[in-house]
């Protein structure tokens, strides 16, 4: 048997019944979907972990020209938004190119640049949505297909998780884990969404399980009384569990089923099991991927062998005070990103989880006085043991207004296109060829080979 038709096939009759408002029993789904996947079942635990920026990063402060010329182009254009030079010196990266060009992280990200000389966290250079490969030329003369509504914080959100326009239902987070979802025996935690959009992690399959960064909600916090009634727990679950002769009825049952379920089976699986330690506190994002990786320590228990997770870190937007509030938020993603691989190294995971952060949009290079505006392409690192690190993938941008990649104000035409990064994801996570059009459809227009990040 073919099982990669099978399972093409799977998500296509899915699709169909999507769209046709049918609703396909749950159980027939599961039992074609453990049908297909039946002979590419994997043996091992792999996550993947994305962490979103919330606003459009400024990726000008974060991967930030380090050789004199370059850096006087830099510091010239940005002018009051530009980072001492001295500053960068911990972080300056140890690759200069043919040109001399050298590049630094941002002064915040020292930590980060430790798991960079360890080969374990690489920077993705310009990368950002588009429909195809883009010239300057190309996108001025609107010859080629562009994102819908570019610099738009919600279409551009949802262009980034999706591959589609705003409205989009599915993510391609979702879609990776579709593929897998049966593998799971907590199927429903296969993706867990600790913040962030929904849409990432929606597939034909899978839908997020929504995860606090506290103990996890249970129906009347797990009692099995209140008030000395020892029957309103189970009057509660009788009117939220039972069905209706109402569609709306129904699906509302079969929600709230799998919710008090799901939460009572993550709540047994965390009990006699400490929290993982080394999360700094008073830090939202950390206390995210703390749970994250308390998650992710109960896979055994819980039986996951494939997961998706989202979190977010918002504050961004910063058309003003950029200076005053940028160094605060990348300081917050150095401690909880080094937080979180340090964690995976003590459960021996760090090879089986990789993390990648992404954002709707870059900004401008140029100032606008007190801050940057929307742009386009942006940097990104991904972070894991099984990651290539210790290098910058793809071009070194030069620092120039009206360059070959600037529409304007030094907002950059991305070099690699956000399809590129979810099916080099996908492949690490177990994807064969013949899913590329499931999980990324747009991906016919780009080249696999482009952004090779794992080994």
């Amino acid at each position: 048997m073919d099982h990669h038709f099978t399972r093409r096939e799977f998500l296509k009759r899915a699709s169909i019944l999507g769209a046709a408002g049918v609703a396909a029993p749950m159980a027939l789904n599961l039992s074609i979907l453990n049908e297909a996947v039946a002979a590419t079942s994997p043996t091992d635990y792999k996550a993947l972990v994305c962490l979103y920026m919330a606003g459009g990063n400024d990726c000008h402060n974060v991967l930030i020209p380090y050789d004199n010329a370059n850096y006087a182009k830099y510091a010239a254009i940005r002018q009051a938004l530009a980072i001492p030079q001295a500053s960068l010196s911990a972080t300056a990266l140890g690759l200069v190119d043919a040109g001399g060009r050298q590049m630094a992280l941002a002064p915040q990200w020292a930590g980060l640049k430790t798991l960079y000389d360890a080969g374990s966290l690489g920077v993705i250079s310009n990368i950002g949505t588009l429909a195809v490969p883009t010239t300057k030329t190309q996108y001025k003369n609107n010859s080629v297909p562009l994102p819908p509504k570019l610099l738009s914080h919600n279409d551009q959100t949802n262009v980034w998780l999706s591959g589609a326009g705003e409205g989009a239902g599915k993510g391609w987070g979702g879609r990776i884990a579709d593929l897998y979802m049966a593998n799971n025996t907590s199927t429903a935690l296969t993706c867990v969404l600790i913040g962030g959009s929904r849409v990432f992690l929606s597939g034909q399959q899978t839908a997020a399980f929504t995860q606090g960064t506290g103990t996890p909600l249970q129906l009347l916090g797990g009692a099995s009384s209140r008030w000395g009634n020892t029957t309103l727990r189970a009057d509660l679950i009788d009117l939220m569990s039972k069905g209706k002769d109402n569609e709306l009825a129904n699906a509302y049952r079969d929600i709230s089923n799998r919710g008090i379920s799901t939460s009572t089976t993550v709540a047994n699986a965390y009990v006699g099991k400490a929290d993982p330690v080394g999360f700094p506190a008073n830090n939202n994002l950390s206390d995210q991927l703390k749970a994250v990786a308390k998650m992710i320590a109960a896979r055994d228990t819980l039986g996951n062998k494939r997961q998706v997770f989202m979190v977010q870190i918002g504050g961004f937007d910063l058309h003003d005070d950029l200076m005053q509030k940028h160094p605060g938020l990348l300081t917050s993603i150095n401690d909880a990103m080094l937080a979180f691989q340090n964690s995976m190294l003590a459960l021996g995971l760090q090879n089986n989880v990789t993390t990648f952060t992404a954002s709707e949009f870059g900004r401008t290079l140029s100032s606008n006085g007190d801050g940057s505006d929307h742009g386009w392409g942006s940097h990104h690192l991904v972070m894991g043991g099984a990651v290539k690190g210790g290098q910058i993938f793809g071009k070194k941008m030069v620092p120039e207004i009206d360059g070959d990649f600037d529409i304007g104000q030094g907002r950059l035409i991305p070099d690699f296109a956000t399809d590129q990064l979810a099916w080099s994801l996908a492949k690490w996570f177990g994807a064969q060829d013949n899913d590329r059009s499931l999980i990324m459809p747009t991906m016919a227009n780009f080249d696999v080979n482009a952004l090779k990040i794992f080994g």
